[in-house]
């Protein structure tokens, strides 16, 4: 192997993001089990979890469920949009907190999960249940 091949090498390894990582559970079966119980709280409403090609929809009034994509696609994209114009990185979770829904937004390794609650749900709780 050449010297410039190796130094080549080195560069990309030596990449840092300077956002912590947050690892994804061990499997993905036990990461919707956990949205599952997380969905069961009282003040839960439901979630959406996205990966690459497919969502998983868990909303407990089905009636609602477009206007959760909706607010979910859109919080995922203004979260871009402010780390793209401020410079910020990828961006982990956000909380968007409304006059009486809240809406916690995650990104953990390739997937992202939107949890949404009632105001005066404990959103740090359940981030933590999350990562």
């Amino acid at each position: 192997m050449s010297v410039k091949k190796k130094i080549q090498q080195i560069e990309t390894s030596a990449q840092v993001d300077l956002a912590p990582k947050i690892e994804i559970k061990d499997q993905l079966a036990d990461f919707s089990t956990t949205l599952e119980e997380i969905k069961a709280k009282n003040g839960v409403i439901g979630y959406i979890l996205r990966t690459h090609n497919s969502a998983t929809v868990s909303i407990k009034d089905p009636n609602n469920i477009i206007d959760y994509a909706a607010l979910s696609t859109a919080m995922l994209e203004s979260a871009e949009n402010l780390s793209e114009a401020f410079a910020l990185g990828k961006i982990y979770n956000a909380v968007v907190v409304g006059s009486k829904l809240k809406v916690l937004l995650l990104t953990i390794g390739e997937h992202t999960v939107s949890v949404f609650m009632e105001k005066n749900v404990n959103h740090a709780s359940i981030c933590k249940e999350l990562t």
